[in-house]
């Protein structure tokens, strides 16, 4: 809630910024009338009720031509030329105009007699001009001359108080542009009552010097910031570019430097208004740099900053007018900065680094602003200079970025405060749990210590076990074949009897290879299984038809119990398996409990579901002879016997077990048994279950 409450702000303060830049042409609602040829009729427009005019539309217009008010006259070479409009984008008779020259423009202004005292608002002019109003020369704004070594450029701008008691204005201004690339009059002037052409100055003087001063400031903030913690490198840079853009405000409008310092000359602003943006550039590419440096493009960012230095060398050392002509090279290194920033701070916004989304919110609102700027300049955007509002707004918000970046920072220094207070405090506590740990750690290290040891006797005493049982079916074997060879059988009803003692050694030796050979591979799971799905009442049917008839013929008792509906809903429960496997982990367990239960005894089976695991528990039980609780552990280890002695009554070789268990664990369950010795066996296995 307090992210989304905080985008929020900055999402209104950016609009009420965008308002009071753009509120001052959207004031009056009537439409103001356009300049025809020269002409201007106001003869119906009230100053006071309807707003200010801007002067735009067809004025008068002598090329290469620097006309006093004494020097037009009706009819005699009389061209016409869109105002605002720069001299690069006008073809006079065909021929398209250069950017350096000079020029003489006349408009005349029909009014309201009634109005007596006017203001007129002149806007910077590329790059000096005068004025006449009614054949009296007004402002001298540098030196106007038809050669660039007398012409001495001068951009500011001017607000004109108009004695206007009858009821035409007669405006002549003369234009001479060595100094830059691009001339003419890029924005038209604008005419009204002296308060609101007062005002109109005012807020323009207000707005850059407010502007001025909060970037100021900021930056200073920013640098106090880095001499503190040095670490964090992009506070400076993100000072540099506030100092940067600040001090440019004083190059723009009216020009405040050129007050402040009466020697600094225009060329000198010129300069230092070109640097001041190629420096800036390079403070916020490196800015963005070093806060996100784990997702900064390393080889894209060295690029820019030479690239920087290039521009900076250029603006130093060339003329004005070749670096003012090579604009559109700046354009596209600010353009590149931009999108390299964008691109940085997307990679940051994926990595989830604080403070990344208000970033990207900030660069987006200036290259939208900076690239309406490029196209006005092009000739195909209506709104001009929204690139530097675009950037003070842009500074705003990754200066509220860095003020919550910092307050969560200060909230992590006082969070680990807090705790390195309660862990001072309670270390004894925590040195005591630690010491216990440690004490509960070794008496199971010494407890797993034991298991191993008695892995390793079980270990040596199967070795023994596997030795028995290959080498004596073997000597049994070679004893036999030696009495046949050496003729001490000699009847061939003893002959026939030796050879099916043989035969059945033999047979135990491949039965017990084959097991061998079948466990390795289900515990190497290279086996090929068949999985179906199987009901759960057709599969204990299918167990019910395999055994009960045999056990009951060895004199033994045999049940099967379904328990599932019990604990579960009345649906039917599937079981996924290979059936011929999990059938041979039946024989394995109910044919070793046989050999152990005794002739009247009981073999029993239950099927019972388990909600809270989704499997089936199915328990076989038997009354016989039981397992020793020293066995127990190690029943489903390989040639593991209950009778360890040689001379073993019952047979087996130990494997089945096993077998079983790694069956039961390619079905994705589990196996173990529960036995006092004396009271029988219960086997448990676990399958998992899906809902038909």
């Amino acid at each position: 809630m307090k992210k989304l409450s905080f985008h929020a702000f900055v999402a209104l303060a950016v609009l009420v910024v965008i308002v009071i830049q753009l509120i001052g042409d959207i004031s009056y609602s009537k439409i103001a009338p356009q300049v025809q040829y020269g002409v201007l009729n106001l003869k119906t427009w009230n100053f006071e009720r309807d707003g200010p005019v801007t002067l735009n539309g067809k004025w008068e217009f002598n090329w290469n031509e620097l006309r006093t008010p004494e020097m037009f006259a009706t009819g005699k070479d009389q061209h016409y030329v869109s105002v605002p409009k720069l001299w690069n984008q006008v073809e006079l008779n065909g021929v398209p105009l250069s950017g350096t020259g000079y020029a003489s423009y006349r408009i005349q202004i029909f009014k309201n007699s009634s109005e007596v005292l006017l203001g007129l608002w002149m806007p910077g002019t590329f790059s000096s001009y005068n004025i006449w109003i009614n054949g009296k020369l007004y402002i001298k704004e540098g030196v106007v001359a038809n050669n660039a070594e007398e012409a001495v450029p001068s951009f500011r701008n001017r607000l004109i108080m108009i004695p206007a008691p009858k009821d035409k204005l007669d405006i002549v201004i003369q234009v001479a542009n060595f100094a830059h690339y691009k001339g003419g009059i890029s924005v038209a002037p604008e005419i009204g009552t002296v308060n609101q052409m007062t005002r109109k100055s005012k807020l323009e003087t207000a707005k850059d010097s407010l502007i001025f001063g909060c970037l100021f400031i900021i930056g200073l903030y920013q640098f106090g910031m880095f001499m503190g913690r040095r670490k964090e490198k992009f506070t400076f840079f993100f000072g540099l570019l506030c100092i940067a853009i600040a001090v440019r405000m004083l190059t723009l409008g009216d020009v405040m430097l050129m007050y402040w310092t009466s020697w600094y000359r225009w060329t000198g602003v010129i300069r230092l208004d070109y640097c001041l943006i190629t420096i800036a550039v390079m403070a916020g590419v490196s800015f963005v740099h070093y806060l996100f440096k784990e997702d900064t493009l390393q080889k894209y960012y060295y690029t820019l900053i030479g690239s920087g230095f290039v521009f900076l060398l250029i603006s130093l050392t060339l003329s004005s007018l070749f670096f003012t002509s090579i604009l559109i090279m700046y354009q596209i290194y600010i353009v590149f900065a931009v999108v390299f920033s964008i691109i940085v701070t997307v990679r940051a916004i994926q990595s989830q680094r604080t403070g990344a989304t208000i970033t990207l919110l900030g660069f987006i609102i200036f290259a939208v602003l900076i690239f309406n700027d490029i196209l006005y300049y092009q000739g195909f955007a209506p709104i001009r200079d929204l690139a530097p509002f675009g950037l003070v707004v842009c500074v705003f918000i990754h200066s509220l970025m860095l003020s919550r970046r910092i307050s969560k920072a200060m909230g992590d220094v006082e969070s680990l405060y807090y705790e390195l207070r309660e862990l001072n405090a309670g270390l004894e506590t925590r040195i005591e749990h630690r010491t216990s740990e440690l004490v509960r750690m070794n008496e199971s290290l010494e407890s797993k210590n034991d298991e191993l040891e008695r892995m390793e006797r079980s270990r040596r005493h199967l070795l023994s076990n596997i030795s028995h049982d290959l080498r004596t079916p073997m000597t049994l074997i070679r004893g036999y074949l030696e009495a046949l060879y050496d003729d001490v059988i000699v009847e061939p009803d003893e002959q026939k009897k030796y050879m099916k003692l043989m035969l059945n050694k033999v047979n135990s030796l491949n039965h017990l290879i084959e097991d061998l050979f079948e466990l390795s591979k289900l515990e190497a799971r290279q086996v090929n299984v068949e999985m179906v799905d199987v009901r759960l009442e057709r599969f204990i049917s299918h167990i019910e038809e395999q055994y009960e008839l045999e056990l009951r013929a060895r004199g033994l008792l045999f049940a099967c119990y379904n328990l599932t509906y019990r604990d579960a809903p009345p649906v039917s429960l599937n079981l996924r398996m290979d059936l011929d496997r999990m059938i041979q982990v039946f024989d394995n367990i109910i044919y070793n409990a046989v050999k152990f239960t005794p002739t009247g005894g009981k073999i029993s089976i239950r099927f019972q579901y388990v909600i809270s695991k989704s499997c089936i528990q199915i328990s076989i039980n038997d009354t016989g002879v039981g397992i020793d609780p020293e066995d127990l552990p190690y029943i489903f280890d390989r040639f593991y016997k209950r009778d360890k002695s040689r001379n073993s009554a019952v047979g087996g070789s130990g494997l089945g077990l096993s077998i079983a268990k790694e069956i039961v664990e390619l079905h994705h369950g589990r196996i173990w048994a529960q036995s006092s010795y004396g009271q029988g066996s219960t086997f448990h296995i676990e399958l998992p279950v899906y809902d038909l």
